[in-house]
């Protein structure tokens, strides 16, 4: 057996500066461990942990006999969500999100009301997959992400054998280590508690069922739940099937967990085209991404490639554009590293906080939808139309006092890492690593 124990933040900055990942290679699971070998899912048992569930299982069988897929639209699946190089090969109707920056009419990418930040944070997972093989006594393969982000660079090499303070050369083992909610989730937690804010998390599913306590936490504290799916994978890379498997796995684990079912889902990275969209909604979910450009890049700060400083700038220059919105805006934040929570919680939220006229609300609040989940409105509370979650209308070194000028139509909304969480004038904030 192999025993790695890794300095969490230290290895990830060296592998994000050596590899130079993007959101994609960070938050992207890693493939190494997931199984090819169909094994029925025991009775009161769930999937294996971040890899996207069998379709062949009795329950997922089940679950397709949900969608009319006559219903809905071919398009073949993407190759892990990567863009083509010609954009122009991609059907205009296909409305793919990521490479098309296309919105459908039943996107949720803003709020409403100009001044309104829809808070939220993506529970995002990563996963770091250390390989250690009896051919190679001193060395060890690094899985970072999907298979084609796998390395031998001696850097990153040399790194893990800095933090490896065991392991056996004679057996060959891999090891998913660090796919759990952040630690520092709580801190972001108590940091909303305190200002009576509430948020929208976006859970994946493996962490639901890895960590109900952090869950239960939040869903007691009155934030909105909602789905971010069981692996975290490029939804556009899947098959119909597959879809359908990720979305009801994390339905049933979130179900399981605090006893309400969420109407609402996000996909990772934003993937979502009409195929994507069509089975999403024939499943009863409200597909909610987050404005275009409105990335806070608080995830490239654990790589070296961004600072606190360049984030807390970032969303300040958001703030100078509400004047000219006509719509608030939803962020992408997370909160899977603790210097993504540092930032949040010591300099985006203060300010956010001390902004006059800003109002941060859950995207069911700013959308006046009392009914986040099927069951009806859990601990979730719809407070009156003209008062926010947080209204910070006393003091504040920023005035928002727009024209609503219809020149702009821009929505914010900020992501937290899978294990992770994030925030935004409508922010979207979601932190289940």
């Amino acid at each position: 057996m192999v025993k790695i124990i890794l300095t969490f933040t230290a290895l990830s900055m060296a592998l994000s500066m050596v590899m130079g990942h993007g959101v994609h290679g960070l938050e992207k699971r890693a493939t190494a461990t997931c199984s090819t070998v169909y094994k029925p899912v025991a009775a009161g048992a769930y999937p294996a942990l971040d890899c996207t569930p069998f379709v062949q299982d009795p329950q997922v069988q089940t679950w397709l006999k949900l969608v009319d897929f006559t219903k809905t639209p071919v398009y073949p699946p993407s190759k892990d969500g990567v863009c083509p190089t010609d954009l122009t090969t991609i059907p205009k109707d296909q409305c793919w999100w990521t490479c098309q920056k296309c919105e459908a009419p039943g996107d949720i990418t803003s709020c409403p009301k100009t001044g309104t930040w829809g808070l939220t944070y993506d529970e995002i997972l990563w996963t770091l997959v250390i390989c250690t093989h009896a051919s190679r006594k001193n060395s060890a393969r690094v899985h970072f992400g999907p298979p084609k982000f796998a390395t031998n660079n001696p850097q990153v090499l040399s790194t893990t054998k800095q933090y490896a303070l065991s392991h056996s050369s004679l057996l060959d083992a891999c090891l998913p280590c660090l796919d759990g909610p952040s630690p520092d989730s709580p801190r972001l937690y108590d940091n909303l508690l305190a200002h009576k804010q509430k948020a929208t998390l976006f859970i994946v599913g493996s962490r639901a069922i890895s960590f109900p306590a952090t869950l239960k936490r939040a869903y007691a504290d009155g934030h909105q739940i909602a789905i971010h799916t069981w692996s975290h994978p490029s939804m556009t890379s899947l098959t119909n099937q597959q879809i359908v498997a990720e979305l009801k796995w994390t339905e049933k684990a979130i179900f399981d967990t605090i006893g309400v079912t969420p109407l609402y889902w996000r996909p990772p990275y934003g993937d979502v085209d009409n195929r994507v969209r069509n089975i999403a909604t024939q499943l009863g979910y409200k597909t909610s991404i987050w404005t275009q450009d409105f990335d806070t890049d608080d995830w490239n700060i654990p790589g070296g490639t961004a600072t606190a400083q360049s984030v807390v700038a970032t969303f300040q220059s958001w703030l100078a554009k509400i004047p000219t919105m006509s719509t608030g805006f939803i962020v992408l934040e997370h909160d899977l590293f603790p210097q993504e929570v540092d930032v949040s919680v010591n300099g985006i939220l203060p300010i956010a906080y001390a902004t006059k006229n800003l109002v941060m609300q859950p995207i069911a609040q700013c959308l006046s939808d009392g009914k986040p989940y099927k069951e009806g409105a859990g601990t979730f509370q719809l407070l009156p139309s003209n008062n926010g979650t947080t209204s910070n209308s006393t003091t504040g070194p920023t005035v928002i006092s727009g024209s609503g000028d219809k020149s702009s139509n821009a929505a914010v909304s900020i992501s937290v890492s899978s294990g992770a969480s994030v925030l935004m004038a409508v922010a979207v904030m979601t932190a289940l690593c």
